[in-house]
């Protein structure tokens, strides 16, 4: 590529414009938790992590979120079994098609609820899962009408709440995540979508276990 800049022409290196792609989501999951493994390998039962694993698991966890949360679209190579081995079996809820109301149309949000799951404890959020089929927000109005709703309620599903009182949301047409505030009715974007919201909550509960977290 050449560039003209003061009557003099210069060549930069059509390489440094090319950036090598970002991992898929599987891979980075699987850096992150193969530093796990290989220091419990090399760990007898019952000693105390070293401090650069603790580091390492820790950046490797907030660079998932961080990186991942950015992304739209709900990623599919999440492996299925992900959230069990961090919250068990039993802590993850998977949905099945009657469960989803019929704004929820957006397909990828869809198979990784029914694939992957949501926890249904995982600090800061607290998934309702006897509240099936998962309400649209204009559904939950109605029995809650002391809530101002934001416009368009139809159109977003509720999955639950976080600590602070807000509800988790998501778009049935995008597969954005988003808060909706009950004092004044406003909706605010949290994560790109639902895959984002399942891995910040793993990255949290990791760095939540490890040594003086």
């Amino acid at each position: 590529m050449h560039a003209v800049t003061g009557g003099t022409t210069t060549m930069r290196d059509a390489a440094a414009d090319v950036r090598p792609p970002l991992p898929s989501l599987l891979t980075r999951v699987r850096l992150a938790t193969s530093v796990e493994d290989g220091a419990a390998r090399r760990s007898p039962g019952g000693c105390e992590r070293p401090s650069l694993w603790n580091t390492s698991a820790l950046m490797s966890c907030l660079l998932l979120t961080v990186g991942h949360s950015m992304t739209p679209g709900a990623a599919p190579d999440l492996p299925t079994r992900f959230l069990d081995r961090e919250f068990g079996r039993r802590g993850v809820t998977r949905f099945e098609d009657i469960d989803f109301p019929a704004a929820l149309t957006h397909d990828p949000t869809r198979r990784f609820l029914r694939e992957t799951g949501l926890p249904e404890h995982a600090h800061p959020f607290h998934l309702d899962a006897d509240d099936l089929p998962l309400p649209t927000l204009a559904e939950y109005g109605e029995d809650h009408p002391e809530h101002p709703l934001p416009p368009d309620a139809d159109r977003f599903v509720r999955l639950g709440r976080l600590t602070d009182g807000a509800h988790v949301v998501v778009h049935g047409t995008t597969g954005a995540v988003l808060t909706w505030r009950t004092a004044d009715g406003t909706l605010h974007p949290l994560v790109a979508d639902i895959s984002a919201l399942a891995l910040t909550l793993w990255a949290l509960r990791r760095a939540a276990s490890l040594p003086g977290g």
